[in-house]
């Protein structure tokens, strides 16, 4: 496999290789004007998390952790100031709770947010990041969920790990409300949670979505974990030339960033770093809205890639697999080769829109 350009300098130093990536995810300013979807006076705030995050009952709290300072924006381009710096979303899978009853609350915001460290664009969150916390539950667990809509409009949750009546527990509330139901997941896996309020591409599409993994009765072997969750942005911009979320051009489905964790790019200038023989365990989920992940790590295989609830189902001896929209899988490889190895969507129209970063193997 080839990366995505043949550049001079692909094949020399380290510094030259992530030079290179930087440059393959640099993305076409968006040009269309926002078609009335963004309430008016929206507020904002906050950034996606850094490396150091703080857990709750199975949940990490990314908008909590220290930052790594905020970043200049490029020269011309609009400034919309975003309310807390840019930071690292931490990929790391958060430790499980100690119980097995587990309470995971969450909070609708309206903020600021960086999608790339040179674009700031309105996003509605769930506490604060896009995506939304990482919950690491098991099977069997009880799941005690609460919801309090700090929004403009109204909004909702939607489990993919959960069996419910959705026209009860993944019901809307309007902004004051909170909404509590509970659930016991069946299935392991990596599912996707997100707002099903109507139109839920808006809402998926302006930051609404995360991660949930429940681990099997028998724990799998121990590796090094990791949770990637691709996520599309299709930005136009305001009356007064602000950038935001542009409703019209995700009904185009022509993305601008195609980003793993909320932000394009992210995992390149700052790499995930593991040992020479670490075993290494992705989930993947792919929030869309629209398009899928076609999950890839240059120069090297996943021994092991699971359909479904693992350990059932494997696949052994894989380059690339799809994950479709509101999907999840688990990937995993023995790390026996030191080196830099970059793991990206290889649909490369929307990898280098900013779904590529770099899996440092120390020696």
């Amino acid at each position: 496999m080839s990366l995505p350009l043949p550049v001079p300098g692909l094949d020399g130093p380290a510094s030259d290789r992530r030079s290179f990536l930087r440059h393959a995810a640099g993305f076409g300013a968006a040009t269309a004007l926002l078609a009335g979807c963004s309430p008016s006076g929206e507020t904002s705030a906050s950034a996606p998390a850094d490396t150091t995050a703080h857990e709750h009952g199975g949940v990490v709290n990314n908008d909590d952790a220290a930052g790594a300072g905020a970043r200049p924006a490029a020269a011309g381009a609009p400034a919309l100031k975003p309310d807390t710096p840019y930071r690292r979303y931490d990929p790391a899978l958060p430790p499980l709770a100690a119980g097995r009853t587990v309470q995971v609350d969450m909070t609708v915001r309206e903020l600021n947010l960086h999608i790339a460290q040179d674009m700031v664009v309105p996003v509605w969150t769930f506490n604060g990041t896009v995506p939304g916390p990482v919950v690491h539950v098991r099977q069997g667990d009880t799941v005690n969920f609460t919801l309090k809509n700090e929004g403009k409009l109204p909004h909702s949750m939607d489990f993919h790990a959960a069996q419910l009546n959705p026209k009860e527990a993944f019901r809307s509330i309007v902004p004051g409300q909170q909404l509590s139901f509970s659930f016991t997941p069946k299935h392991a896996g990596a599912f996707m949670y997100h707002c099903g309020t109507q139109p839920v591409l808006l809402h998926i599409g302006s930051g609404m979505y995360g991660a949930i993994v429940v681990d099997p009765p028998a724990p799998l072997p121990q590796a090094k974990e990791f949770v990637l969750v691709q996520s599309e942005f299709y930005v136009g911009k305001d009356g007064g030339g602000n950038p935001t979320l542009d409703y019209q051009k995700m009904l185009s489905t022509m993305p601008d960033y195609v980003c793993f964790n909320g932000i394009a790019g992210q995992y390149q200038a700052e790499p995930i770093v593991v040992q020479k023989g670490d075993r290494v365990r992705f989930y993947v989920v792919s929030a869309g809205p629209t398009h899928p992940c076609h999950f890839h790590i240059v120069g090297e295989q996943f021994d092991t890639v699971y359909l479904g609830a693992p350990p059932a189902s494997p696949l052994h001896g894989v380059q690339t697999f799809s994950v479709a929209p509101g999907g999840g899988m688990i990937f995993e490889l023995d790390c026996d080769v030191p080196g830099e190895f970059p793991f990206v969507n290889h649909g490369f129209g929307h990898g280098q829109k900013g779904s590529i970063g770099i899996l440092v193997v120390q020696s």
